[in-house]
Parts: structure tokens; C-alpha cells; sequence
């Protein structure tokens, strides 16, 4: 009896190892990325890697435009789940430029010496879309970057031709 537990559980663990193989993991936060300042809220500062804006994503659809976003925050921030402390928070944000809308996908959370406190990736399932009340930051937002991702498609392309 033992002996097929065993056998059970090695071939259990041969088999999720082979389902593994070949898979890659989430897109990775572009620490040495082209970080550019967005603006200032009251708590916190925004920069944008603007060589991440693309349609392309390890497990997303290509009609997004997914870019980095990077909030520097003022003040130490505490994590609900892991109850972690940081003060910095790099989101990967999928963008709907048509309709205006944005939802995260991704979020990694560092402290002040850029140690690793948590990291959420969202399935795209489960992705929550939501549209920015007009006239705001997050409208704005959403603007520049349809608005840049807009202009590597125009030199794409010229290239192409």
C-alpha cells in the first residue's frame, strides 16, 4: 500500500512538473526601464516606461495597449493582504484606448530599498476594466497613452513601407 502512495505521489509530481515545462511566468516589472514623470498627486508621484507601451503581452490580447506605470509614494504604504510596508508600487496597466477604459494586471509592491514586499498578477479573465471620470488624471492619463502608442503604430507603419 505504501509503496503505491508512493508511486502515486512521484508520478503526481513528474506530471506537474512536465505541465510546467515551457510555461513562462508574468511579464517582468522594466526596473531599468525609460521611466519619464507623469505628475504629482497629493500622496504619491507617477512615471511611465515609455518603452514598455505596446500591444504586446505574454498572455494578453493584442487589441490593449499595456504599459508600466511606477508610483513613488510619499509616506510608507501598508499592504492589505500581505500586510507588507512599501513605497513603491509598479502596476501593468492594459489599456482599451477605443473606449477609454484601463484595468491592472499586474502589481508588484517594493519598499525604500527596492526589496521585493509583494507582487498580484490577475488573470485576464478576472481583468477589471473601468473608465476614468472625464477631465481627470486618469482620463489624462489614458490620453498620452493611446496617444504615444498611437504614434509607434504611425512609425511602425513608415517602416514597413
Amino acid at each position: 500500500m505504501k509503496t503505491v502512495l508512493v508511486l502515486a505521489l512521484a508520478l503526481s509530481l513528474c506530471a506537474c512538473k512536465k505541465y510546467e515545462d515551457g510555461a513562462r511566468g508574468p511579464e517582468p516589472v522594466p526596473f531599468k526601464g525609460d521611466w519619464r514623470s507623469y505628475g504629482e498627486m497629493p500622496d504619491f508621484e507617477v512615471f511611465v516606461d515609455v518603452k514598455s507601451i505596446s500591444h504586446h503581452d505574454r498572455s494578453g490580447s493584442n487589441l490593449y495597449t499595456y504599459v508600466w506605470m511606477r508610483q513613488e509614494f510619499r509616506e510608507p504604504q501598508v499592504d492589505g493582504v500581505s500586510k507588507g510596508v512599501f513605497n513603491r508600487k509598479y502596476a501593468r496597466l492594459a489599456v482599451e484606448c477605443n473606449s477609454g477604459r484601463m484595468a491592472e494586471t499586474a502589481a508588484e509592491l517594493r519598499d525604500e530599498n527596492d526589496g521585493d514586499i509583494a507582487r498580484y498578477d490577475v488573470p485576464g479573465y478576472q481583468w477589471e476594466f473601468q473608465t476614468p471620470e472625464p477631465n481627470t488624471f486618469g482620463a489624462d492619463f489614458i490620453r498620452q497613452v493611446c496617444k504615444i502608442m498611437a504614434a509607434k503604430d504611425a512609425q511602425k507603419d513608415k517602416d514597413d513601407e
